[in-house]
């Protein structure tokens, strides 16, 4: 008897999956064995090489469109290590780069190549023109290597007057290339200052060329290509002729660390933003010696630190029309009310002192203020309380970031809950006579100077501050301006926010006041000095005088006095005195910027 088989649904598949699976295996052992060596032949004849093309930064310019930083086309000498050890030994490649190029690998650089670390390696950056040239001269003894583009940022000769807003690029490092995945090793990006602030607009967007080349390494035919993007230009507020005259009138002084803040009040817009001493910009860029780097690391008066938003200085005297705002406005004192202000003001057995021995006698707030009478703020802080200072002065913003993109750092404000948290003990009254003229715990950064004065000039209002003015957009071809931002407004009585800014006119023009060389500048001004102590006469001078334990100079003003566009703010480090010292700097830098019709 005869077995039929019968052919179901699964047999049929089986049949199927094995004739599929011989086909295949087929293919695989002609491809591998039969036909093995011509294909590997063919693929060392030809490459696919993918290139990122790094887009060039848009370039930096001031407010009035003066260039302060570009991209420049240069020239770099990139290896593929897996054709390059094709042609040549290491070692031949090595001799022929110091030979005919004057190129020597670093040890790092041979290790990437001969273990091939990467596929791609660069040999070396900015080649000269003579390198190129002799490169295509002698192309035949570098198989395996090729010459890419790429931009090179370069700052021009008025950058080295704001070195820490401009700030610097570099490559990213690994934390950068893991946080921003559209980023490569080769792309410039921005390090500090306006160059890391605004990299998302300054960038661009890379491109990319898949090129095939030959076992020679030589461009054969380019199979695709996206142009990359140019980054966008951006224009800062900073108008760098009020920025090198600050620069200048600093140098000038002999002073050796300091900085100098110029806003408008009506925009807060940053004007000048300088931080002393500088350094030069493109060397820091481009890499300098050992010796060069120590230096500027070791030296006591810290260049690198942009001081003016990083530094933290207790205030001194220019907190004083803050605090005479705060009594004004609690009604605490009155315009014409008049305090007895004597040489010494005592709380038990704590005696404070008034900057002058002799005192101040029965003076209102105005007087107080020309006269910068320490003992007359004694008073008047214990009537007015510490809480209710401290509490003005967070709202004028100071203890705030009104800008976190740009304010690195921002002061400390101290009140009884903050010392109870911090320093674990309760608030004294000698606390709070210290606090009332701008001493003990409060610290301030030089920019924060200005947000003390700010709304007492410009109706109330505090501001984000900025330092960006605009910025061309490639894709929309537009230029887009920055808003003015007001984050809040207080109400002041008219007749209080004159009885202080009064004070401040007799600073400069007052019999007593401490800035009588302010009355030098030809337009009509105002202002307060500001000496704060860092530490003890009796420490000092057992110290022999040393210049890190000399008292801090200060000092603010405002011009025009009935419509200011121009708040200045001028500190000195260790300088030791706000009349003597930093202000006749603020009048050389506001006199020059008057004569050369930089401002009116």
């Amino acid at each position: 008897m005869v077995k039929i088989w019968k052919f179901n649904r699964f047999h049929i598949v089986s049949i199927l999956f094995i004739l599929v699976a011989v086909v295949i295996v087929s293919r695989l052992f002609y491809l591998q064995v039969i036909k093995g060596e011509y294909y590997r032949e063919l693929s060392d004849r030809n490459y696919m090489k993918v290139f990122i093309t790094n887009p060039p930064r848009g370039r930096i310019y001031d407010r009035n469109g003066v260039l302060l930083a570009y991209d420049i086309p240069t020239f770099q000498l990139i290896c593929f290590p897996y054709i390059l050890k094709k042609n040549h030994s290491v070692e031949e490649f090595k001799h022929n780069l110091e030979k005919y190029l004057n190129i020597t690998l670093t040890q790092k650089q041979e290790e990437m190549i001969s273990k091939n670390l990467h596929p791609t390696v660069v040999v070396k950056k900015e080649l000269t023109q003579d390198q190129v040239f002799r490169f295509w001269n002698y192309s035949y003894l570098f198989n395996g290597l090729y010459i890419e583009v790429v931009p090179k940022r370069v700052y021009t000769e008025y950058a080295n007057y704001l070195p820490h807003v401009i700030g610097y690029v570099g490559y990213p490092s690994e934390k950068d290339l893991n946080k921003n995945p559209t980023l490569n090793i080769n792309m410039l990006i921005g390090k500090a200052g306006v160059e890391k602030i605004y990299d998302h607009i300054l960038r661009g967007k890379p491109g990319e060329k898949t090129v095939l080349v030959d076992a020679m390494g030589r461009q054969k035919k380019i199979l695709w290509e996206e142009e990359p993007e140019k980054g966008n230009d951006i224009y800062l507020t900073i108008d760098i002729r009020l920025q090198k005259i600050a620069y200048e009138s600093f140098k000038e002084s002999g002073k050796e660390s300091g900085a100098v803040v110029i806003v408008d009040p009506k925009t807060y817009e940053i004007l000048t933003l300088l931080s002393y001493p500088t350094y030069d910009l493109q060397k820091f860029y481009q890499g300098m010696t050992l010796e060069e780097w120590k230096q500027l690391t070791t030296n006591k008066y810290k260049p690198l630190l942009n001081k003016a938003f990083s530094g933290l200085y207790p205030p001194g005297s220019i907190y004083k029309p803050l605090v005479s705002l705060v009594a004004l406005e609690n009604g605490v004192i009155t315009p014409q009310t008049k305090i007895l202000s004597k040489g010494e003001f005592s709380i038990g057995k704590y005696v404070y002192k008034n900057w002058d021995k002799r005192g101040c006698g029965y003076i209102d707030v105005s007087h107080a203020l020309e006269m910068s009478c320490d003992t007359f703020y004694y008073q008047l802080g214990l009537r007015v309380g510490a809480e209710s200072i401290s509490k003005y002065t967070r709202l004028f913003g100071v203890g705030e970031k009104l800008n976190p993109d740009i304010e690195t750092k921002s002061g400390i404000v101290p009140d009884k809950t903050w010392k109870k948290k911090v320093l674990k003990t309760s608030w004294f009254h000698g606390d709070t006579v210290n606090l009332s003229i701008g001493q003990g715990y409060l610290v301030i950064t030089p920019f924060e100077a200005t947000k003390m004065v700010l709304p007492i000039i410009n109706g109330g209002y505090v501001l984000k501050p900025n330092i960006l003015k605009s910025y061309f957009d490639n894709k929309t071809q537009r230029l887009v301006h920055i808003q003015k931002e007001i984050i809040r407004k207080m109400e002041f009585k008219s007749y209080n926010v004159e009885a202080v800014k009064y004070g401040m006119y007799k600073v400069v023009y007052g019999y007593a006041g401490t800035a009588k060389v302010m009355g030098t500048v030809p337009i009509k001004n105002a202002g307060k000095t500001g000496t704060a102590q860092v530490y003890t006469y009796a420490t000092r001078h057992k110290k022999y005088h040393r210049w890190d334990l000399r008292d801090h100079a200060w000092f603010v003003s405002f011009l025009p006095y009935d419509d200011p566009k121009y708040l200045t703010a001028v500190f000195v480090e260790h300088g030791e005195s706000g009349g003597k010292v930093a202000a006749p700097i603020a009048a050389s830098i506001l006199r020059k910027a008057y004569y050369q019709k930089v401002i009116d």
